[in-house]
């Protein structure tokens, strides 16, 4: 089954209409490397309000409120892949911001292959899930002065090697 014949009837009209008053949000949860349960960041690729427990005096902190999660707002678009007939192609997200902190924070926290959670909400409705893509890992961090591309991509178990060892009679000594 498709994943948008589960979408509610909102969420396809802000999808595809010319003018809705609600808009479809993209939140993007980052877990740690090390331990897939820790959360590492919350980012949103739109708003609806301030964040009143981030924003201070100096500062004024934009993002989305999601099931009492706070989510930044980051400008940011993702790259479907496309269909390919060796298997699922890469998925992408591009941040639209690069600061210096954010770019140290990826380059200690990024080391190796971490998983991701998409998910879709309406700005309407932020505690209504509308879609969740829950399989995703970033294999691969690039960025320069303006943006930082993420690589996503699925982990195929289908690319292991199975059985992982060879029918001898080192290993199987009752089959000889």
């Amino acid at each position: 089954m498709s994943r948008l014949t589960r979408l509610s009837p909102q969420a396809i009209r802000a999808m595809y209409g010319s003018e809705t008053d609600q808009a479809l949000i993209m939140l993007l949860t980052v877990y740690d490397p090390v331990n897939n349960t820790t959360i590492v960041g919350r980012m949103a690729d739109s708003f609806t309000g301030r964040l009143p427990s981030l924003t201070t005096d100096e500062e004024i902190v934009y993002g989305v409120t999601s099931r009492s999660n706070d989510f930044y707002f980051l400008p940011m678009e993702i790259t479907l892949p496309g269909e390919q007939e060796t298997g699922a192609g890469q998925c992408s997200i591009t941040l639209n911001y690069a600061s210096p902190d954010l770019i140290a924070a990826i380059r200690t926290t990024l080391t190796k292959p971490t998983k991701i959670l998409l998910e879709l909400v309406l700005s309407g409705s932020p505690d209504t899930v509308e879609a969740s893509f829950s399989d995703f890992y970033i294999t691969s961090v690039n960025y320069d002065a303006q943006k930082i591309s993420l690589s996503l991509d699925m982990i195929s178990l289908s690319r292991e090697p199975f059985p992982c060892f060879n029918f001898t009679p080192g290993y199987f000594p009752g089959l000889f």
